[in-house]
């Protein structure tokens, strides 16, 4: 397992590592030195291992983070997902109802023209009637 000499607060630190996490491991080390100029200004003024506390605490607290984060949007998506299913199921629900209707609307028709056909028959029953009696 290869090995990398890395400086932190000025102290050379050994780290072993697997060669496909070589650019994480430089990335890291590059974050948590970045991270460590920002307390530049305590400098002789806090410990070394007080100012790794610090910088793990607000590591950790970042981790945080991003964990209340990721499970925010897992949540979100899984809502995103319901609310898409039942958008399609609607959706089905809705096409349905309109060819049920579409089916309603030519049953109607249907039997619109069947009463007024009835109708026509009746009349001209009544006027037959009407015209017997009257001669």
């Amino acid at each position: 397992m290869p090995v990398y000499k890395a400086f932190i607060l000025n102290n050379e630190v050994s780290l072993n590592y697997e060669p496909a996490q070589k650019e994480k491991l430089l990335e890291a080390i590059k974050s948590i030195n970045t991270k460590l100029k920002n307390y530049d200004n305590y400098n002789g003024k806090i410990s070394d291992n007080k100012l790794l506390c610090l910088l793990s605490i607000k590591l950790q607290a970042e981790i945080l983070e991003i964990n209340n984060n990721k499970e925010k949007e897992n949540y979100l998506d899984k809502k995103n997902t319901s609310s898409d299913n039942e958008a399609i199921s609607l959706n089905n629900k809705l096409y349905q109802l309109q060819e049920q209707n579409k089916l309603l609307k030519e049953e109607n028709e249907s039997i619109s023209d069947e009463l007024s056909k009835i109708q026509t028959q009746i009349d001209l029953i009544t006027n037959l009637i009407k015209q017997t009696y009257e001669d």
